[in-house]
Order: structure tokens, then sequence, then C-alpha cells
């Protein structure tokens, strides 16, 4: 982890110090804060906190696959070409990109319990939205606030996550992925039940019957109904399941330090530990703590003054005390009531987010937050173009329905699931990717290899069996090159996940996690509007792109490792 030292006279520097969790804890090296999280140790409540963020992650791949699987489909009720089919996935990652963007700073401003709680509510409700729509264009309306709900999940949720982790096991956030991987099969899963007895063959098979798509191609509709209900039990689930306390780091970082100290006796305690944490147990000055580094705060009450007219000593920078301001009389308040809560609720949020993306692109940090940015957006565009495609592309390799066969309907129906059965396996292969990332990332230190060399070589080898997948030919290679696919991509995107907040200090944490959640969405939107267009031309096409953009992207890393790296200091994680 880097952060950033503000000197007197305003000079940047940008300390790169090394946080190696076995060798921390042995030295008691850290802020009081950091010591007081590992006292506490790992318990039952960061465990259930962990499954809670876990089905955030859920969701999020829940709904990406439910598009993907239900694109032909869409396709065929609407009449849609397939040069703009892909529209479909490119609104919802849109959606997805400002949901990041704003649930991200949300969480900075208003806290992470808030956010942790509505992303979640909104996502089912807009995914009830979409099952009654009836034009192509009002399904790609809902799909974007669709979109926006459930593209806070992830960034947030491993924000808030990492914040209650004790350093030795912060490399338990990657193995959340195993949600992610869990998400993109029950939305497999479901639409096996739901789909081929409910719909109709694709245009694109000649020989294909007649079908009436208002009373016989509905299957997609099930499935968005149904993966809704399952968004409302994981909503409930959050709230309900367990009492959830703010992030102590959050409220240090705001002035909340009391709150901070109950909130952690209160964890301790229900971890079955009596442990009374007093006001000095909770800073987290690094610079009194001795460390390197001393991250600078700028507290919500401090955003509210610049918002209002006030200008602080620049981004990223310990904030000037502020300027007394002549009390107003009570006529002038009243007629200035809606202007302040115009500022407060819109002013506030956007001038917040301006200054910490200030920060971020400023100085030193620049090369971190460029490289960080563009390797999520590049990754998901690879990711995304194979991803969305994928049945396509198994629908198009499977037989078609033969001409003079007796039950028609029922060829269409083994048409379908054919291809279903294997983006199910596609799906349950890449469940163990969560657990060789956290071995990967775990094991990284005694390698010798930063996480940024790790993730970089598995994403080569995400590259290898995308171009695999082209060459191959038969039902058992096709299998196992998708496997292959699966297993990486899925591992390649628990160690992206695990490391990406670590990279940022508290004050920014959200707010870069957010952004760079919100640039992958950007990748997700090229994706399928590019992938539409080779889809037309030559299906092998959408792989071989994928394949070109995982290897810009282990450029990316390579690149990264030696930026964080500097020779005066241990061996650097990242």
């Amino acid at each position: 982890m880097a952060a950033a030292v503000q000197q007197e006279d305003g000079s940047d520097d940008l300390e790169i110090y090394t946080e190696i969790d076995q060798i921390s804890s042995a030295m008691g090296e850290g802020t009081p804060l950091d010591r007081t999280i590992d006292k506490i140790g790992m318990g039952g409540y960061q465990y259930t906190l962990l499954a809670l963020c876990g089905l955030g992650w859920a969701a999020d791949n829940m709904w990406l696959q439910a598009v993907a699987i239900t694109l032909p489909r869409v396709q065929v009720s609407f009449s849609v070409p397939s040069t703009s089919i892909g529209y479909l996935s490119a609104t919802t990652f849109l959606g997805m990109m400002v949901g990041a963007l704003l649930w991200g700073t949300l969480s900075d401003i208003l806290g992470r319990v808030l956010v942790f709680k509505f992303t979640l509510s909104f996502t089912a409700f807009f995914g009830f939205l979409a099952v009654y729509v009836d034009t192509f264009p009002a399904l790609c309306f809902a799909n974007f606030l669709l979109g926006t709900a459930v593209g806070g999940s992830m960034p947030t949720d491993g924000t808030f996550a990492l914040e209650t982790l004790p350093k030795r096991k912060r490399h338990l956030l990657t193995s959340l992925s195993i949600f992610f991987s869990l998400g993109s099969v029950i939305a497999a899963v479901s639409a096996l039940f739901v789909i081929p007895g409910n719909s109709c063959q694709n245009t694109h098979v000649p020989s294909a019957p007649p079908c009436d798509i208002h009373k016989d191609n509905n299957g997609w509709k099930y499935l968005f109904f149904l993966l809704s209900v399952i968004t409302v039990v994981m909503c409930l689930a959050r709230i309900f399941f367990m009492n959830l306390h703010e992030s102590p780091r959050f409220l240090v970082h705001n002035g909340r330090k009391d709150e901070a100290a109950s909130v952690l006796s209160k964890i301790a305690k229900f971890n079955g530990n009596e442990f009374h944490v007093i006001l000095a147990d909770v800073d987290d000055d690094h610079e009194e703590a001795g460390a390197d580094v001393a991250p600078i705060r700028r507290s919500t009450s401090q955003y509210e003054r610049v918002a209002d007219g006030e200008e602080g000593r620049g981004p990223l920078r310990s904030p000037s005390r502020s300027r007394t301001v002549p009390q107003s009389n009570s006529a002038s308040l009243r007629s200035t009531s809606l202007l302040m809560l115009i500022r407060r609720w819109i002013g506030v949020p956007i001038k917040a987010w301006y200054m910490r993306i200030s920060g971020l692109l400023s100085g030193e940090w620049r090369n971190r937050t460029l490289l960080i940015w563009g390797i999520w957006m590049n990754m998901a565009l690879a990711y995304t173009i194979f991803n969305v495609f994928l049945p396509t592309l198994l629908e198009y390799r499977s037989k078609p329905v033969p001409e003079n066969h007796g039950s028609r309907r029922a060829e269409v129906q083994s048409s379908l699931t054919s291809p279903l059965w294997e983006i199910v396996i596609f799906t349950l292969g890449g469940c163990p990717g969560s657990l060789l990332g956290a071995y990967l990332v775990d094991g990284a230190p005694r390698w010798n290899l930063s996480k940024s060399i790790i993730l970089a070589l598995v994403t080569l080898v995400t590259s290898a069996s995308c171009l695999a997948f082209v060459l191959v030919s038969g039902y058992f290679p096709v299998i196992l090159t998708t496997v292959a696919m699966s297993l990486s991509s899925t591992t390649m995107w628990s160690i992206l996940y695990g490391m990406t907040p670590e990279l940022f200090v508290t004050e920014v944490r959200g707010t870069a996690s957010g952004t760079a959640s919100a640039l992958s969405r950007v990748g997700g939107i090229i994706a399928p509007i590019l992938g539409g267009f080779l889809v037309d031309i030559n299906p092998s096409l959408v792989i071989l792109a994928s394949v070109f953009g995982f290897c810009i992207c282990a450029a990316l890393l390579f690149l990264l490792h030696w930026s964080v790296t500097t020779p005066s200091r241990v061996e650097n994680e990242y």
C-alpha cells in the first residue's frame, strides 16, 4: 500500500512501503487501529460479513450471466439484428459504470453500511421492472437502471470487508470471488429450468420451426423474475441476518473516534471476547505511528464546507481551518434553504468526488492510478466480449433441428438445452478459481513474486485458453477449453478485486475502487457492441479480440509491478 505525504510547503511525495502481514504482526508495526483490529482477530463477525459481502458479488455476476444467456432469446423476441443485440449488455454495463461511481463515492461520504444495504434492494426492484417491458429500447433502459444498482455492490462490498479484516487475513478478500462464480452458476442453472421449454429457436438456424414469440418465447422473462426473487432474499439477508456496524476505519477518518472504539468493542464481544477499546487504540495516523507515510484525512463536514464555497489547501492535503462565517438572519436562511439542500445532496458528492479524483491523478499517485484503471478497463473488455457471446457461440456450434423430425418442438428444446448445460459446466469450472486466487496471493511473498506478476501470469493463461477454444473442435475439447477459460478468468478477477483496495489509502479507497470498477464497465460497454459486429463477420473474431485484450492487460500489470517497486526498500508485494 502506498500513501501520499504532503509537505508543509505543499509539495507531494509518494512513499512506497510494504505491509507484509506476518512481519507486521510479529513486530507490532502499523497504526494503533491496525494493531487493535489484529488483536480482535478473525471471528464470527468477520466471517459473517464476508459471506454477506459475497452476496453482492454473487448478484453482480448472476445478472451479468443472465443477460448473456438471454441475448439470443431477446433477439428473437424483438427481432433485433446481430449488430444491435449487444446494446442490451452495453446499457447494463453503462448502468454499472454509473452505479460504481455513485455508490463508491457515497460510501466515502455517507458510510459503508448504508450503501451496503441499499444496492441489492434497488437491484431487485429494477429486475422486476425488466420483466414487464415490451420493447427492446425499454428493456435496455430497465437494464441500465438495474446496472446502476448492482454495479455498486462489488467495489463498496470489497472496501467494507477490507476495513474490518485483520492484516494477516486480508487475503480472504480474494476468496469472495467464489460468490462471483456462484452467481453465474445460479443464473445458468435457473436458465436451464425456465428457458428451453419456453423459448423459440434463434433465427440463424434455417430449419427453425414456426413459433409464436408472444406466447412461446417468455423464458427470458421467467429467468429475470426468478433472479429478482433471489436478489430479494439476498437483500433481506443483508438487512436482518446480522446487526452490521459501520467500518471503524471510516469512522476514524471522519473524526468519529469514539464511535469507532465502540464499534470495535461490539465486534470483539460478538466474537466472544471482552476487549475494551479506548480512543488511543483507534488512532490511524501513520505519521504518529512511526510509519513512512502519513495518509491525509478530510472529513465529510470539511467536504461540505468546500461545497459551500470554501477552498481547502488542495486534494489529499491536510484541510485548513474553517473560516468564520457570519451568522445569517432567519429570513435569509429560509430563502436559501432550498439552495443549501441542493448543495448538500448534489454539490457535496460531486465536489468530494472531484477532489478525491484530483488527488489520485496528481504527483506520483498518477502512474499507479492510471495503470490500475487501465488494467480494469482492458480486462473487463477482454473478459466481457467472450463471456457475453459464449452462449451465442455455443448455440452456433449446436446441431440444427432435422427438417423431417416428428417432434420439432422437442428437438428445439433439446437444441437449447445442450448449450445451456455447457454454460452450467463453464460456470462450475470457475468456482475453484477464487480459492486458487487466494492461494496464489497468500503464497506470492514466499515465492518472491509480487501480486502484479502473479496476476499477469494468470491473465496470460486466460488468453491462451481463449485461443485454444478457437482452435479446437469436438464436444470434449470445447468443454475443456471453456472450463480452462472459466477457471483462469475467475482466478484473475479474484486477485484483481482483492489487491485493488489495498493500493489506496482509506480516504480515497472507495472512490478509487469505485472508479476502477466504473472504468471496467466502460470496457463492458464497448465489448458487446464490438462483439456484435465481429459475430456478424466471423464468430471466432470475438474470441481473438479477447486474446488480444488479455495480452494488453498482462503488459500493464508488468508496468504496475515496476512502477511500485523501489530499490531502496524490501520487495514490494504489489
